[in-house]
């Protein structure tokens, strides 16, 4: 009776492991068990919450595949946004299930430091205007018996051309008073970049039609964004337009990088839209007479997508 007893007992345990090794196959495949349990994101959308003074909502939308039959608790996601390598934001979130065998989306939460701004843009603008934008994190995923931690980081590029239309290659009039002026030629490009500040050089071609020359004491310029005045500059010098010919000058707008910050704020809260207006302004003195003219206003629609070139 023993013995047949125990040949049961034997039969029983051996179906049991062939059944959990079936099982085990069904369910995991010929995989390895930590490589089963690790999940997969599969994918990643970025996008900006609220902004204020002080900080930038950031969320992210993670689409996370779990391979295996049960659920799995997510304990905590923290994470870092880069800018050219300048931390710039962070986040920590937790309280998520992935359920089995299956896709579940999950929205993380994180802020970017307004502060920050302008030395990323400094580094934007000294990389020709192009900015590396990296999210590099760690999930910490409870497996009941452990935790188990997963890095992950992700990179995409994305690039500018700011100064594109803030050039004159067709003649344009220009009044003063009774006398007209011809702006045949504005250039527009980035000079030095620094801590300190921006630098926008041009060179601006003024040519005087008149039988007589005609002083140009001071050309005051102004740089707004949405409104906001974020840069200045004179050429300080008095110039002569000389009867029949072109005149080159050459001045230097510098743009105050703590200006930005504020400028960010409107830049995302307009859905990342900016109107930036340039305008150049001047006295002159005709027969006695002074009249105070426009040089020239130019106004261009900058609109942007930072966080669209994420990709899984």
């Amino acid at each position: 009776m023993g013995g047949k007893r125990r040949g049961v007992l034997l039969a029983a345990l051996v179906g049991a492991v062939v059944a959990f090794a079936l099982g085990y196959l069904y369910w995991y495949g010929f995989r390895a068990p930590g490589e089963a349990v690790k999940p997969e994101v599969v994918g990643v959308e970025l996008s900006w919450g609220g902004v204020n003074d002080s900080v930038t909502e950031v969320l992210a939308r993670v689409v996370v595949y779990n391979p295996n039959p049960f659920q799995i608790e997510v304990k905590r996601v923290t994470f870092d946004l880069y800018m050219n390598g300048l931390r710039v934001g962070s986040g920590e979130c937790g309280g998520y299930a992935l359920a089995g065998r299956g896709n579940t989306t999950i929205t993380l939460r994180g802020f970017l430091d307004n502060e920050k701004i302008p030395e990323w843009f400094v580094s934007h603008v000294s990389r020709g205007e192009r900015t590396e934008i990296r999210v590099s994190g760690v999930a910490v995923i409870d497996l009941k018996l452990a935790e188990a931690s997963y890095p992950f980081d992700k990179e995409f590029t994305f690039k500018t051309d700011l100064l594109s239309g803030l050039n004159v290659t067709e003649p344009q009039e220009v009044s003063l008073g009774p006398l007209v002026l011809f702006l045949k030629e504005l250039e527009t490009r980035w000079g030095s970049v620094g801590p300190e500040g921006v630098e926008v050089n041009h060179k601006l071609v003024l040519f005087n039609p008149q039988p007589l020359p005609i002083p140009l004491p001071v050309i005051e310029y102004k740089v707004y964004v949405n409104g906001v005045e974020v840069g200045e500059g004179s050429t300080r010098r008095i110039v002569v337009l000389s009867p029949g010919k072109d005149t080159v000058l050459l001045f230097t707008t510098s743009l105050n990088p703590s200006f930005l910050s504020r400028w960010w704020v409107t830049h995302i809260r307009n859905g990342e839209r900016t109107r930036l207006v340039v305008e150049a302004y001047s006295t002159v003195e005709v027969a006695g007479e002074k009249y105070s003219f426009e040089v020239y206003r130019l106004e261009k629609l900058i609109e942007t997508n930072i966080l669209g070139g994420l990709r899984p």
